[in-house]
């Protein structure tokens, strides 16, 4: 067994496994390529690790590039409350002192809490509390236009911020998928070669014509208009994000 490849997919997985769940939670489609995802890194170690799987997870969760922090304080507001149950229990009559200062924590207390996993605090009468392990519960908030998520003590933010250049581009890949489902269903070969015929508002072709050489490589069409096409083997109307497009293929000779 290879120790340090197994931690690099180990890595891999888990940062692919929270970044996905992030397009999940803010329902953006697999397909529609997003622009960076940003991960906390205490060691140069950890950041090589990562910088070995790179291409994979880039590949897998279809965003253009990693970058990496220190620490997480850069990309979420970070807030801590108590878990009442098990700090009620370990400071008895000082609860509503002790919760009362745990809402004032600062960003740095609250990184050491989560590094060291303990934290002294003094309340207002002086006393001293002691938190460790459960007795708090840390909450993240992403800063605007990233979304956060964190497993295994793993920080990740995604830039799910759209742009006019990358949503060309899930059009696109979108377009391609519809394009490789109706080859399946006209019952065409792998290698056929296609002509394609793509009928859409002016706005939406403008912004399919960007895309027009990725198009027809990944679909083996040999050329892509914009008009009816004459004589078409399969013609489908489709609706991509509001986007209505018609579609039509005819299979080449050879």
């Amino acid at each position: 067994i290879d120790k340090q490849l197994e931690y690099k997919m180990q890595m891999a997985r888990l940062i692919t496994s929270i970044t996905l769940r992030i397009r999940n939670k803010v329902n953006i489609n697999v397909r529609q390529p997003l622009s960076r995802i940003i991960i906390p890194t205490n060691t140069a170690e950890d950041r090589l690790a990562i910088e070995s799987v790179k291409d994979i997870i880039l590949d897998e969760v279809n965003f253009k590039s990693i970058e990496y922090v220190d620490d997480d304080s850069g990309i979420v507001h970070k807030s801590a409350k108590p878990n009442f149950p098990v700090l009620g229990k370990k400071v008895g009559p000082l609860m509503k002192a002790t919760a009362a200062r745990v809402a004032k924590l600062a960003s740095s207390e609250i990184n050491e809490f989560e590094k060291t996993g303990s934290l002294k605090i003094t309340l207002d009468s002086a006393e001293i509390v002691n938190l460790e392990g459960d007795d708090l519960v840390i909450v993240r908030h992403g800063l605007s236009g990233w979304s956060v998520e964190t497993e295994e003590g793993l920080t990740i933010a995604a830039d799910t911020e759209i742009t006019p250049e990358l949503r060309r581009e899930g059009l696109g890949r979108e377009i391609v998928n519809r394009l490789q489902n109706m080859r399946k269903e006209a019952d065409y070969e792998v290698t056929d070669r296609i002509s394609v015929s793509i009928v859409a508002e002016s706005a939406a072709l403008d912004d399919i014509k960007v895309m027009e050489k990725y198009i027809m490589a990944e679909t083996l069409a040999e050329d892509l208009s914009f008009n009816v096409l004459c004589n078409p083997d399969f013609t489908k109307e489709w609706d991509i994000d509001g986007v209505l497009l018609e579609i039509a293929i005819k299979r080449n000779p050879n």
